[in-house]
C-alpha cells in the first residue's frame, strides 16, 4: 500500500496530480494550521495577452482565522464577489472555451463555506476529469494525532501503508525522524516531477502553473499530461 499526503490547496498545480496517480491512498493534511497568503488559497493562471505574457493570480478570500486555525475550520468570506471574478479571469484569458470543462459549472453553482471543501471538491472532480482512481481521503476524518513526522506515521499506520511517497518539502523533518518509520518498516520516497509541456497559449512556456491551465489548454487530452 502506496500512501501520499499533502495539504487541499486552491487548483494545485500539475505535480500534485501526479503524485495522487502514483498512489494507492491519498490523504488530505486538513488537520494542520492554515497559512494565509500560500497556495492554500492562491494559485497561477496564465495571461490571455499575447503581448505581455505574465501570470495572473486568483485567490478565494477567507474570514480572517485564529492563530492556530486547521486548514478544516477556515471559512470563506463569501461577502466578496470571488466566484465570479474567477469566471471572469477564466473566460479573459482563456475565452469561453473554459466552460469545455463541465465539473466547473456544477462546482460554482454550489454555495461554499469553508475553503477546504472548496478544495477538495476541486481536486476530486478534476482526478475524475483526469481518469484518475486513487482514494481520497481527509487526515481529519481518520483517528490520527501527533505533528509533523508523527502526525505522518500516524496516518500511515492508520492506513496500513508500507510506502510512503512524499513532498520534497517535507524532506527536512522527515528524514531527521526516520528512524520511527524504520522501526514500523514503513519505505519513504520523495515526489520529484519534471514539468512536462503542452499545448500552452504563447511563445514563452510557463511551467507548474495551476492545473486549469492545462485544462484549459488541452481539455479532455489534459490526462495524458499527468
Amino acid at each position: 500500500m502506496k500512501v501520499s499526503i499533502s495539504q487541499p490547496t486552491l487548483f494545485p498545480w500539475i505535480g500534485y496530480f501526479n503524485m495522487i496517480k502514483q498512489c494507492d491512498v491519498f490523504v488530505f493534511l486538513d488537520n494542520v494550521k492554515f497559512k494565509k497568503q500560500t497556495w492554500h488559497m492562491r494559485n497561477r493562471l496564465k495571461s490571455g495577452s499575447l503581448a505581455n505574457e505574465t501570470e495572473v493570480w486568483v485567490r478565494i478570500p477567507t474570514k480572517l482565522p485564529r492563530t492556530h486555525t486547521m486548514i478544516k475550520d477556515v471559512f470563506i468570506d463569501n461577502n466578496q464577489n470571488w466566484k465570479q471574478k474567477h469566471l471572469d479571469c477564466f473566460q479573459y484569458n482563456y475565452g469561453k472555451t473554459y466552460e469545455d470543462v463541465g465539473f466547473l459549472k456544477e462546482l460554482f453553482e454550489t454555495d461554499w463555506d469553508k475553503i477546504a471543501d472548496f478544495n477538495i471538491e476541486f481536486i476530486t472532480k478534476c482526478c475524475q476529469y483526469l481518469n484518475i482512481n486513487t482514494t481520497l481521503v481527509r487526515a481529519s476524518e481518520l483517528d490520527v494525532k501527533g505533528k509533523k513526522s508523527h502526525l505522518v506515521l500516524d496516518i500511515c499506520k492508520q492506513l496500513n501503508a508500507k510506502n510512503l511517497l512524499a513532498n520534497l518539502g517535507s524532506e527536512n523533518y522527515l528524514e531527521s525522524d526516520k528512524d520511527i518509520f524504520d522501526k514500523e518498516q514503513i519505505e519513504i520516497s520523495y515526489h520529484n516531477y519534471e514539468p512536462v509541456r503542452y499545448n500552452q497559449k504563447g511563445d514563452t512556456f510557463f511551467e507548474n502553473l495551476s492545473v486549469l491551465d492545462l485544462l484549459f489548454s488541452e481539455y479532455e487530452h489534459a490526462k495524458d499530461f499527468i
